[in-house]
């Protein structure tokens, strides 16, 4: 299906996909540490809810976001806080409550914004917009791979696209090579929504980059999970055919192959008192994944059904009945423990806002399952995004929730129609 020239050109369609991948390719984007993305989508809050119907799925998340502020910001006087030094004000108590709501409520505004764009356009032409949002994404990523090579090269000397761990490594302007990888696998899996002749280079650049220039392990991982995720029903067929010798031997080459992704994580962990003080001034260990490790099941086992509160984890952290071995965060520096948002959500909230979040998530999937295109299966990628890393407020993920509203609020039309018959 082809669209008509004067819907192309619409400016409202133009801006919707240039706004789109805005949100995606330029997230580190900032007004002090205000995201200018998250800034423009807070502006369009009242045009987005003020009007008849409104997706019961965006107002699940919200009332569940405005829930956990609340209870946050009621139970904070009873919690004790170790401020972070040289941080904005915004990162102190109850502002730093109020500003992780405040991303929550972009993400669920850019969850709806999405909604309302495709809820009323044809499978077909909806696609098409698809195709145009993944094109725009993947031409940044050829720039990113040539500024890489002009570094590489020697051609230029910096570019804040790249940075230096052990050797060259591609951010694509993320904080660093694993969030960016992240980011190009969600890309990547944008292609199994619409047919092209072209898929198969394409997927095989962006595995390239994600694998070898920003060397994202959890970008790697992910991208493995969604084929295995969308192919298992046709693997367990042919698996069936096998004897047990090959199946082994399968699992076994699966299981090095992760084994040696996570080698470093492995032996920083095993070696961790010692890595911790040689290496007590890099921020990536003692503020991030491995740090986490020995942190937040602290604070998990001390505050398990409604957690430390709504985005006070860089400002409880410092505790030194959590912290233990670990170093207090550096001055200017604000972390999170890096274990993606369904631990955020468990820390956080406890286990009241993590079975309330699932609860929401498992409404949407019984809306979309038994669907011949087995669309329940983006909505399990859109939870494995916040298992390998990716925090619940990053906003690329909110727009595959998006497109899940739109298709689930459409099915849910043709029911109605079906049952007026």
């Amino acid at each position: 299906m082809k669209i008509s020239i004067g819907e192309a050109k619409n400016i409202k369609n133009i801006t919707f996909v240039i706004f789109v991948v805005f949100c995606i390719q330029f997230t580190e984007l900032k007004l002090d540490v205000i995201k200018l993305s998250e800034l423009l989508l807070l502006i369009l809050t009242p045009f987005l809810y003020l009007r008849k119907t409104i997706n019961k799925y965006s107002l699940l998340f919200l009332g569940l976001f405005s829930f956990w502020l609340l209870v946050t910001l009621v139970l904070n006087s009873f919690r004790d806080f170790y401020l972070l030094e040289n941080v904005s004000i915004l990162k102190r108590p109850y502002f730093i409550n109020i500003g992780r709501f405040l991303e929550l409520l972009s993400c669920v505004n850019l969850a709806t914004l999405v909604y309302l764009f495709f809820k009323n356009k044809k499978r077909g032409i909806s696609l098409i917009y698809i195709k145009y949002i993944f094109r725009i994404c993947l031409l940044f990523t050829i720039y990113n791979v040539l500024t890489f090579g002009l570094l590489k090269f020697n051609i230029i000397e910096d570019s804040v696209l790249l940075y230096y761990d052990h050797g060259i490594r591609l951010n694509g302007g993320y904080v660093e090579g694993g969030p960016y990888g992240l980011m190009l696998s969600f890309t990547f899996i944008l292609t199994f929504l619409f047919k092209s002749k072209w898929h198969f280079i394409n997927r095989m650049f962006l595995i390239i980059v994600i694998f070898f220039l920003a060397r994202s392990k959890a970008g790697l991982v992910l991208i493995i999970s969604w084929y295995i995720l969308f192919y298992y029903k046709r693997m367990y067929a042919k698996l069936k055919e096998f004897n047990i010798v090959i199946i082994l031997i399968g699992g076994l080459l699966i299981s090095i192959v992760i084994a040696k992704l996570g080698k470093d994580y492995i032996d920083d962990i095993v070696n961790v008192r010692r890595e911790m003080k040689e290496r007590s001034t890099d921020v990536n260990l003692v503020m991030g994944r491995i740090a986490g490790l020995f942190i937040f099941p602290k604070m998990v086992v001390e505050n398990p059904i409604l957690g430390i509160g709504l985005g006070n984890y860089p400002i409880i952290r410092n505790n030194p009945k959590y912290l233990g071995f670990v170093p207090k965060s550096p001055k200017g520096k604000t972390d999170a423990h890096g274990y993606g948002g369904l631990v955020q959500l468990l820390v956080d909230g406890g286990i009241v806002m993590l079975f309330l979040f699932l609860w929401i998530i498992y409404s949407l999937f019984k809306n979309l399952r038994n669907d011949e295109r087995e669309l329940e299966n983006y909505l399990i990628i859109f939870l494995l995004f916040f298992v390998f890393g990716v925090q619940i407020y990053f906003l690329y993920p909110w727009i595959l929730m998006g497109l899940l509203m739109s298709i689930a609020n459409k099915r849910n039309e043709e029911k109605e129609d079906s049952c007026r018959c």
